[in-house]
């Protein structure tokens, strides 16, 4: 017993996990330590085994562990085995494969150290990961959490039928380059950093600042660029640069124009895990930031300001020297100065918002300032934060603070540099969060003490990957979903608000609301990514105006066409369900597919479908945030006035649209494509199968066809509605398995 414990420890940290599977003879197997352990063979899954002690606890771990005879033991066991019996194998490129190793095995060490810990809670210990995900359960949940939507019936169908070891690695590396990818990623940024359409400014949109971050979401930009351009950036969002695209990186520190210590708070969470809201009016009654840390790393923003007030080339304020002009104007033709005055007004004030360097930092301490380090009104030289005793030697903090135009760029060399001490670990346990449903260190806005983590030897890997791909959120996340973890079963198991989670598999966890509604959209049509919003660069070409030399008639001739936006996106408007799905694509007017590779910002001729007022399109391609009253709000979509705003947590609302909302209809009517798919058939049984691959990306059971049988022995064709409307208000489908 004693050597089969010591070669059981020194397998499971190798390889730890476990699966499904069959009784077998018990036998006694040796390594090549010769260490021994007498347990029954289950199946060979790629280049692991899976034995099973007599306590009926199994154990994977790599086959090359094992003796050279029982090696081809195992082989011959294998090959015994009924095809049916093969458990679906995780097949990547060796790069990729021997990452995802890596944090196998951290994980597993986690695990294994988390039992005592569970044992005073009085829960069962961890002894493996949770079982392998069937085909089923993987395909639904990498297209939701890759592609941010269910699979289609022909994708699920594909998948489930294709018999290539290599098909869970080749279904990642699709869908990383896909549409979807683009469409879901962007929700996730968008919501943490706060991007909405409406910026409550004179008539200033995000629309710019929307596209360009999904430009670079499509071109696959390193983190550390993304972030670099977004705290740099000078000027306006409609500006032209030098390529031909619009100056949206400014739309970050414009997003919270006039607000600099909120905006400063906000990079800090959401780039550096730090959170240090309360350090504005008073020290961090929790951490060690004091109110003086936080003015001394606002002061890298003081000389910046969002609002130009700066003169024409006669030197006189363009709103002086135009609105009596555009008034004379207007009434030598006979209409109201007073119907259009302000949003004239509102029209040119919107050119002022940009962003500017000056030559004096005017950042000081506030006029309530109370502590002994400072007065109020004191001036405030830039200073970095550092974490810990050792980053003073840190190449990061290696950054000029001597000129005051440049502050900024000095703030983010040190802020998006590969040694600053929370960079890459913030984004990389905000990854990990999105495939696992909690991170590393939670919360995610706070990790200034590692330790306190519940695996600190694993979100140190991980920030250390995140180095090594160079910040390529791509392939950190290619990595993240090939590993044995994520290709667990989910974790059913309640855990409790604070409690730790150890990753034995991604966390039960509904979906998110544009997960719901972009799945909806999946059942309506088919291809939701071909379906793109029209006429996106319109808004940056009406708005812009060079106050420096504007005359009064570009004004009004500019202002007629920027009134006119909304006038000709409704023209579009025309399609309903039954053009969805088909050859009659949205946008481009092509075929089937051919829009989907389409950027988001194209002017297209075609029509945008919509359903008794809603616009059927994914949920990063209409108004952010959706409208009040819309399905996304209702489900708990971020307002985007707090960072991660939005809500997973249901409410009677959410049951009343679910059971009888204009979503619920859509998906019921005659002309839905669901309905439209299961017609391709004729037998109520074929039907039955097509209507559960659409929806559940599943077969249905014995039982299930027993019940929709009856089902439809008494409603006739109406059963099937019937059907679809109970399907979706399953648990099943609003969860992520």
């Amino acid at each position: 017993m004693k050597a089969t414990k010591s070669m059981l420890a020194g397998l499971l940290i190798a390889g730890f996990g476990g699966i499904s599977a069959t009784a077998a003879e018990v036998r006694t197997w040796t390594d090549v330590e010769g260490r021994q352990v007498s347990a029954s063979f289950v199946q060979i899954e790629g280049d692991a085994i899976v034995l099973q002690t007599d306590e009926g606890v199994q154990h994977r771990f790599p086959l090359a562990r094992l003796s050279a005879e029982d090696q081809a033991i195992a082989k011959t066991a294998q090959a015994a085995l009924a095809p049916a019996a093969a458990a679906p194998q995780m097949v990547a490129n060796a790069t990729v494969a021997q990452a995802a190793a890596k944090i196998d095995q951290l994980v597993a060490n986690g695990l294994i150290k988390a039992n005592p810990a569970r044992a005073t809670a009085g829960k069962e210990p961890i002894k493996s990961f949770n079982p392998l995900a069937s085909d089923e359960q993987f395909v639904r949940r990498v297209y939701l959490d890759i592609a941010g939507r269910i699979p289609n019936y022909e994708e699920a169908s594909a998948f489930i039928k294709d018999a290539s070891p290599k098909k869970r690695a080749n279904l990642i590396d699709m869908l990383l380059e896909s549409d979807g990818y683009k469409a879901h990623t962007f929700n996730y940024f968008a919501e943490m950093l706060r991007i909405k359409d409406n910026f409550e400014q004179d008539n200033v949109r995000g629309t710019p600042y929307i596209n360009w971050f999904k430009d670079q979401i499509a071109k696959n930009e390193k983190w550390d660029k993304i972030v670099y351009q977004m705290v740099t950036a000078t000027g306006k969002m409609w500006d032209k640069k030098e390529d031909g695209s619009y100056n949206g990186a400014a739309g970050y520190l414009l997003r919270d124009a006039g607000m600099p210590l909120d905006n400063l708070a906000n990079t800090l969470t959401v780039f550096l895990g730090t959170d240090v809201a309360c350090a504005q009016c008073h020290d961090h009654p929790f951490a060690e930031w004091t109110q003086k840390q936080f003015y001394e790393m606002a002061s890298f923003f003081g000389a910046t300001t969002t609002r130009l007030n700066g003169k024409d080339l006669n030197g006189e304020n363009p709103r002086t020297r135009l609105m009596p002009q555009i008034e004379a104007m207007i009434a030598s033709s006979d209409q109201d100065i007073r119907r259009v005055r302000n949003g004239i007004e509102n029209y040119i004030s919107a050119n002022q918002s940009s962003i500017k360097d000056r030559d004096m930092n005017g950042m000081k301490l506030p006029h309530d300032y109370q502590y002994k380090d400072g007065k109020p009104g004191d001036p405030v030289a830039p200073k970095f934060v550092t974490w810990s005793a050792q980053d003073k030697n840190n190449p990061a903090y290696k950054q000029k603070k001597n000129n005051e135009e440049k502050l900024r760029t000095s703030f983010a060399n040190w802020m998006t540099h590969p040694e600053n001490p929370r960079f890459a670990m913030t984004i990389a346990n905000r990854m990990w969060k999105r495939a696992f449903g909690a991170g590393v260190n939670e919360p995610v806005t706070n990790i200034d003490d590692i330790e306190q983590a519940s695996n600190p030897e694993l979100l140190k890997h991980l920030a250390q990957e995140m180095k090594r791909v160079e910040f390529d959120l791509k392939q950190f996340m290619r990595i993240i979903y090939n590993t044995r973890a994520y290709q667990s079963e989910a974790t059913s198991e309640n855990i409790a608000l604070g409690e730790v989670y150890y990753f034995q598999g991604p966390m039960l966890r509904r979906m998110t609301a544009e997960q719901a509604w972009d799945s909806y959209m999946t059942l309506v049509l088919g291809q939701p990514d071909a379906y793109k919003a029209p006429l996106q660069d319109l808004y940056a070409r009406s708005i812009d105006l060079d106050l420096t030399k504007v005359d009064a008639k570009t004004v009004l001739i500019k202002y007629d066409a920027f009134r006119r936006m909304q006038q000709k996106e409704n023209a579009l408007m025309g399609g309903g369900l039954d053009m969805a799905g088909g050859d009659a694509m949205m946008m481009e007017g092509g075929a089937k597919g051919s829009a989907a590779d389409k950027t988001a910002a194209t002017d297209g001729p075609g029509k945008i479908l919509s359903y008794e007022g809603m616009r059927l399109m994914r949920s990063s391609e209409i108004q952010q945030p959706a409208p009040g009253g819309h399905f996304l709000i209702d489900f708990g979509q971020s307002p985007r006035n707090i960072i991660d705003g939005s809500s997973r947590i249901g409410n009677v609302p959410q049951v009343l649209m679910m059971m009888n909302g204009k979503a619920q209809k859509m998906l019921t009517s005659s002309d839905s494509l669901v309905l439209r798919t299961m017609n391709k058939v004729n037998s109520p049984s074929d039907k039955v199968e097509r209507m559960f691959m659409t929806i559940m990306s599943r077969r249905p059971t014995l039982q299930e066809k027993e019940i929709a049988k009856r089902a439809l022995s008494s409603n006739g064709e109406d059963g099937y509605g019937n059907m679809i409307w109970a399907l979706i208000n399953t648990r099943e489908f609003m969860f992520i398995q």
